[in-house]
């Protein structure tokens, strides 16, 4: 019951579908659309098979989050805060600046996730991209985690970051603001929550720094 109760802090991670919300609000053609594709998305390839990075955004964001929790609380939740305050000021960008990202023709045979992405995620108000914005907020989190599974976050992060691009969802300009306004949003919630401070009651007093 004990170790159940312990738990209970991971109901906080239901807050990012709730305001995923806002993104479903908005994600639809407006009146007028900004597009930032410059000559070097276009010289970008297109890579379908990066469509089942996109596709495990989500598992990974919940996955790393809960890693992180049973690391060390307090960075539990100076990343959780990120990540939710990055998404409403995206939402607010997205109500001020919406954008259009153009999409290619998808041709016959199989395209991995991509015709399932494109259905499900429209190419509206995508600067700054949330799925830059949160797998970058991971990685910086993750330095909590033991060097191994750091690095598998890093990489897997990374690995959707570029899936963002190669699979013409968003651009190089989206991708760049949501990396800027993670960090920034990172550093406001790190004042708040003193993460080489404050440990789990199982933590060992040498944790990984």
């Amino acid at each position: 019951m004990k170790k159940l109760q312990k738990q209970i802090p991971l109901l906080w991670l239901l807050t990012i579908p709730l305001i995923g919300l806002l993104y479903s609000l908005q994600n639809h053609l407006r009146p007028v659309e900004h597009v930032l594709v410059t000559k070097m998305d276009q010289a970008t390839p297109f890579i379908p098979v990066f469509s089942v990075f996109y596709f495990v955004w989500y598992p990974f964001i919940f996955i790393t989050l809960i890693l992180i929790f049973q690391k060390r609380s307090s960075a539990y939740y100076h990343t959780l805060v990120a990540v939710c305050i990055g998404i409403l000021l995206c939402n607010v960008v997205f109500l001020v600046f919406p954008t259009h990202v153009p999409r290619p023709q998808l041709g016959e045979g199989w395209n991995f996730f991509v015709p399932i992405t494109y259905r499900f995620d429209e190419p509206y108000n995508a600067f700054p991209s949330i799925h830059v914005l949160t797998c970058y907020l991971m990685q910086r989190g993750s330095r909590e985690l033991s060097k191994p599974v750091r690095l598998a976050v890093v990489v897997m992060g990374g690995l959707i970051i570029l899936s963002t691009l190669f699979i013409k969802q968003h651009v190089i300009a989206d991708a760049v603001a949501g990396i800027v306004l993670g960090e920034t949003v990172f550093r406001i919630s790190g004042r708040y929550f003193k993460t080489r401070r404050q440990r789990l009651p199982h933590e060992s007093g040498s944790a990984a720094m």
